[in-house]
This record gives C-alpha cells, structure tokens and sequence, in this order.
C-alpha cells in the first residue's frame, strides 16, 4: 500500500512539474499566425483610446497623455481563435491600467505584433503624434525595455523632447537597484530625455504595480512618476511656448477677370497703339 501511494505521489509530482511543458509542447506548438501591419488610423488598432478627444494645448491648456506599452498588448497568435483572445485581453489590461493611470491623463494603447514591436510602435507613435497630440504633453509607460528606434522622432525633435514627460517603468518590485531601463541597451537613454531633467532617474521613475482580479493596475500611493511628472505642466507653462492652433490647409483659388462686353485683348492692343 505504502508502495502505491508513493507511486502517485511521484506520477502527481511529475505532473505538476512536466503539466506546463506538455501544454506548451502538445498544445502550444505550431507556426504563429502570420498578421498583417496594424493601421493606427483605426480604433481596432488600439487596444484602448480616450472616450472623448481631450482639448488641444491651444484650447485646455498644458495637460499630459500617457502612451502605454501595456502587459499584453503585444500579440504573438497561432489561430484566428488565440488572435481574437489576445487581443480581448489586451483591451481588458490597457482598460484596467488607463484607470489606474488616469490620475496622470488619457491614455493610448497601441496593439503591436510582438515580432514586429520596432516598426509597429514606431507607426504608432507617429499617428498619435500627428493625429492626437494636438501640442500636448505626454509620457510613454511600458513594462519592458523599448525597442531603441521605435521613438527615434524624440531623438530627433528638440521641440517634440521639450513637452516629453519622460518614461513610466511600470514594475512589480522595486528594489535598489533599476528594475530595467526604458530603451534597450542599443542606445543612449539620454538622447530621449528632455533637457529639464538632469538625471536619468527622473526620465525614467519607476511605477509599482500589481495584479487585480486578473488584471495588473498601479499598486502604489505615491504620485506617480514623482515630482517631476507632478509639476510638469507647471514648468511647461513657464519654460515651453505652445503650439498654436492650426490653421488648415487652404486652397488655392484662381482669379479670374471680369471684362465688359467688347473688351477683348485686341482691342486693348488697338488702345495702345
């Protein structure tokens, strides 16, 4: 008797260690799904967006966006079916964390293939900076290191960099040391960083969060991103001109010239002479 249920302690032991090897190996293997680019000009590129556009700097004045790279937003599928759970779990991640991050502003969530993150961000960022932003300031909050050219445009842009609130290291602990940098190791985090902050520290404060029914939220009292991000609108107000509003495109109009009856080029030339 001793004997046989030594046995089944054993088989159960194996089968906890071994049961995730075997659901990844049995269940999990296969090609993933190969997904076409996302287009960020869509809402169901997004894995959530603001109910409502906020107010342009010109109108509301200085405020902050908050751009997340959220826990689950990247997708890596193998079936329609995993396609579509992925991306219903994503929205429900980045719709938990905008709540937890509306004390700092609305938030964007771009969906992005996971083995395509550099180009997907990049398009991303690109068409919230064109079609979002609207002048206003804005932080970007991931959980992991970014790929290095996917916010190049900050390197770029002194005048994008100026209202650039820096990164939100979102973490599970925080410990003495940098839980992981905002940019992969590739590039300088400091060519990202707006010139206010003279610490790479304060460019990239780090975000205590945990899990919820599920679901990972922002698990700290504290301000988040610190004092830096706390008076940012106010050192913009004093440090930043802002963007006016745009004025559109304008048409170009032909002008076209009225004459009398008669009044035709040869008998102005017949005048002349």
């Amino acid at each position: 008797m001793k004997r046989v249920l030594l046995g089944l302690g054993i088989l159960f032991v194996l089968a906890v260690g071994l049961g995730p090897w075997a659901y990844r190996t049995l269940f999990l293997s296969g090609d993933l799904l190969a997904l076409p680019a996302f287009d960020y000009r869509t809402n169901d590129s997004w894995a959530t967006l603001p109910a409502e556009s906020p107010a342009p700097v010109w109108q509301g004045g200085w405020a902050v966006d908050v751009i997340l790279i959220a826990p689950d937003t990247g997708l890596a599928p193998r079936s329609e079916s995993e396609l579509a759970s992925q991306k219903m779990r994503a929205a429900a991640q980045a719709e938990h964390m905008a709540e937890s991050l509306a004390a700092v502003g609305p938030v964007y969530a771009p969906l992005f293939r996971k083995d395509s993150e550099q180009a997907d961000l990049a398009a991303a960022f690109q068409q919230y900076i064109d079609n979002y932003n609207r002048g206003r300031a804005f932080v970007i909050a991931t959980d992991h290191p970014l790929p290095a050219e996917a916010f190049a445009s900050l390197r770029a842009d002194d005048t994008l960099r100026a209202r650039f609130g820096g990164f939100l290291r979102l973490a599970r602990e925080i410990g003495s040391g940098d839980p992981f940098g905002a940019i992969d190791a590739s590039a300088e985090l400091k060519d990202y960083c707006p010139d206010q902050y003279a610490k790479l520290s304060d460019c990239q404060p780090v975000v205590r969060i945990g899990r919820q029914d599920g679901m990972m939220i922002v698990a700290q009292d504290a301000p988040i991103g610190g004092d830096g991000l706390t008076g940012l609108t106010s050192w913009l107000e004093a440090n930043v001109a802002k963007t006016a509003e745009p004025l559109g495109s304008l048409e170009e109009v032909e002008i076209i010239e009225i004459r009398r009856p008669g009044d035709t080029d040869e008998s102005r030339a017949a005048e002349d002479d």
